[in-house]
């Protein structure tokens, strides 16, 4: 074990240690870099939101010449009995119907 094998490695170690030293001084391209911007972060997130429609019937009251709904919805508007009626708002609202309830059709949409 004497001779070439020890001096081998005598001449790729002597070899490595200078290349080792030049690559200490050349910056290495996974290493952070401080530059404009890096200390904040900026992302975007977009959510959306389906709401399906909602009419409900919560009390019916007979009246002169027809009844009176309370209901509550979700929607601007509803078709009832062939008449669109709006709402001006989100929640509850009587509507005046001037037909019987078995002669009333409700339909609705957004």
């Amino acid at each position: 074990m004497t001779g070439r094998w020890l001096q081998s490695g005598r001449c790729a170690g002597g070899a490595v240690i200078p290349l080792l030293g030049a690559l200490m001084f050349v910056p290495a391209p996974c290493r952070a870099e401080s530059a404009y911007g890096s200390g904040s972060a900026s992302a975007r997130l977009h959510i959306t939101v389906v709401v399906p429609p909602v009419f409900r019937v919560l009390d019916v009251t007979p009246v002169d010449g027809g009844y009176e709904y309370r209901v509550w919805t979700n929607m601007k508007s509803a078709v009832i009995g062939g008449r669109e009626y709006r709402f001006d708002r989100i929640g509850e609202s009587t509507v005046r119907v001037p037909t019987a309830p078995a002669d009333t059709w409700i339909v609705h949409g957004l």
